[in-house]
């Protein structure tokens, strides 16, 4: 995020300085630094990465703009800060973003995802896959500690009547669920949750704890489950099934790579400045095309030599 942006405004500042005279920026005893010789320092830094994200982002605003509206900008703003609380601001300077900033970045990431979900289609194979990994949302509490022993034995006082709220409260090393008992928000196979503590949860019956401490990247959980819904029949789950499948792609980056080239080989895009006509050949397919004509030149000219 921040790398995006921050090449985005060294971008910016190239084009605005090449479209200037070439006045002095700065003058030493050893001589001056002219708006030139500044264009040409940030071109070579700055300039491919930074000019590859703007026709980028000018491909997918002439496509997808429209669908991204200021409100879905918004509402994913309040989500995110809500999400980081007090830390927001705080990490929004450390990253050097403004919100406004923060917002054009968000922008792009919506932007993104409207070109993902408009170029896939998926089929009745792909649902079939995706129903066999799907779990509805449950609701459950846990309790998070370091060692299996300490698990096992509040497992114990548990099933001995102890109120799992208390013992969450006064044992959990989640500090983010601990004073609420250990209850934590709706969650799935695609919340990003430890998989072994989700394949561990998906087996329980309402109000149902686990009989064995569950180990986890972080330490050993014990689950109580809340609501864990039916599964029911696939048909009335399509969507949900569809946000999996999308979500799933949305993290592939060979894919969105492969969705952003189609777009960018429609655009027709020409580069006027010949020291960055090459930025965009990993969308195009010319890299391919010169390093397959670049490997037959040198068989063609081995072969030549040899006879």
């Amino acid at each position: 995020m921040k790398k995006f942006m921050l090449s985005c405004v060294a971008v910016l500042a190239v084009i605005t300085i090449a479209g200037c005279s070439n006045s002095t920026v700065a003058t030493t005893k050893g001589g001056k630094v002219t708006q030139e010789d500044l264009y040409e320092s940030m071109k070579e830094t700055a300039g491919p990465a930074a000019l590859q994200k703007l026709i980028l982002k000018d491909v997918l605003e002439e496509n997808y703009g429209k669908d991204v509206t200021d409100k879905k900008i918004n509402a994913e703003f309040d989500k995110q800060k809500k999400s980081y609380g007090e830390q927001f601001d705080t990490l929004l300077k450390q990253a050097n973003l403004t919100e406004k900033s923060y917002k054009d970045t968000i922008r792009m990431n919506l932007l993104v995802e409207a070109a993902v979900k408009a170029n896939t289609k998926f089929t009745d194979d792909d649902y079939k896959k995706a129903w066999e990994d799907w779990t509805p949302k449950m609701t459950a509490q846990h309790i998070l500690v370091a060692d299996e022993a300490a698990a096992k034995d509040l497992i114990a006082k548990i099933n001995a009547g102890e109120d799992f709220d208390t013992l969450a409260k006064e044992n959990s090393l989640d500090t983010g669920s601990k004073e609420d008992g250990g209850k934590l928000p709706e969650f799935d196979a695609t919340t990003g949750y430890d998989p072994a503590f989700v394949a561990a949860a998906a087996k329980l019956k309402d109000g149902e704890v686990t009989a064995e401490p569950v180990q986890g990247q972080n330490g050993y959980h014990i689950i109580k489950m809340i609501k864990n819904p039916e599964k029911g029949n696939m048909k009335d789950h399509k969507k949900e099934l569809e946000t999996a499948m999308l979500d799933a792609k949305l993290k592939d980056n060979e894919y969105i790579q492969s969705v952003l080239a189609k777009l960018v080989k429609k655009a027709d895009v020409k580069i006027k400045d010949e020291d960055l006509k090459d930025v965009m050949d990993s969308y195009t397919g010319k890299s391919s095309d010169k390093k397959e004509s670049t490997t037959k030149k040198e068989s063609t000219d081995k072969k030549e030599s040899t006879k």
